[in-house]
């Protein structure tokens, strides 16, 4: 059912945070035995099929849903669904379609395996605001909410000046001047399940998320970051209607291509973009 990871990205720096999301889910057994989620738990011992069940992980007060999660892994229905329809059979059901081989659907399985209270609420979100009168349909806060889960990241730190110079867009400062002390105090994290699909299937040296600073230490846990941000987007303090998030070309994060390595690449402005001056106010006549 879960497409192959491709080498590209199994062995991309970025994908570490959710290699052992992709263990537990078996996405290699899977492939080799043909047996989807939702087999027999006889069969999917057998067969090494685990991490479809979704016991184990107790529901924190804030969300409210009563089933439990991560969801479990459904084929496309005969119908196709809307937007609405598949965050209501998360929310309402636990249930998270998955179209069988699809890199995109397999990255959003993973995604959830790793962060699943933020992406069970952000689903919840999306049921509670419903549909708007708007050009696509969805209100601004859903807007948000669909750009961080497809193109996010987070950026986990406590160092207000990394971050004071990334929103200054000095890219050469942040990355080639404080490199040493970007990658000892900084952590970054690709949330959006589309990024990394395009990281493993169409990489291009312009790919550019909207990241969220944490004011968290780096090595803190992955489910303790998910707890961490659930909890905030719940209440609103994250991922709000009017929400700020920095660009972030991914080619410069340290560590993450070697093109980096030469301070000559945070020279191409096509990527690197400086920050666009604000526009003056009209003058008062």
């Amino acid at each position: 059912m879960l497409a192959a990871i491709p080498d590209a990205l199994a062995t991309h720096a970025a994908f570490a945070p959710y290699r052992d999301a992709a263990t537990t889910l078996g996405v290699a057994r899977m492939l080799a035995s043909g047996f989807p989620c939702g087999t027999s738990s006889s069969d999917q011992h057998e067969h090494g099929l685990v991490g479809c069940t979704t016991s184990g992980f107790e529901r924190p007060g804030y969300l409210k849903s009563e089933v439990g999660f991560p969801p479990r892994l459904i084929p496309p229905p005969s119908r196709a669904l809307g937007a609405l329809d598949f965050e209501r059979a998360l929310v309402e059901r636990n249930e998270l379609i998955v179209r069988p081989g699809n890199l995109h659907d397999t990255m959003n399985a993973i995604v959830w395996r790793t962060f699943p209270r933020t992406k069970r609420i952000i689903s919840e979100i999306h049921v509670s605001l419903g549909a708007a009168n708007t050009a696509n349909g969805r209100p601004r806060r859903r807007d948000v909410l669909t750009l961080f889960d497809e193109a996010g990241a987070i950026i986990v730190s406590r160092r207000d000046d990394l971050r004071a110079l990334h929103q200054a867009h000095e890219w050469k400062a942040l990355f080639v001047e404080h490199r040493a002390e970007f990658q000892r105090d900084a952590r970054v994290i690709l949330f959006g399940h589309g990024t990394l699909e395009q990281l493993g299937a169409k990489p291009h040296q312009g790919l550019t998320v909207k990241a969220l600073w944490l004011p968290l230490p780096p090595d803190i846990s992955l489910q303790e970051i998910d707890a961490w941000m659930a909890e905030r987007i719940a209440n609103g303090v994250l991922l709000a209607a009017d929400e700020h998030r920095l660009p972030l070309p991914i080619l410069g994060v340290p560590g993450w291509f070697t093109a980096n390595d030469e301070p000559t690449c945070y020279d191409d402005t096509d990527v690197f973009r400086p920050l666009r001056p604000k526009r003056a106010s009209a003058p008062v006549t």
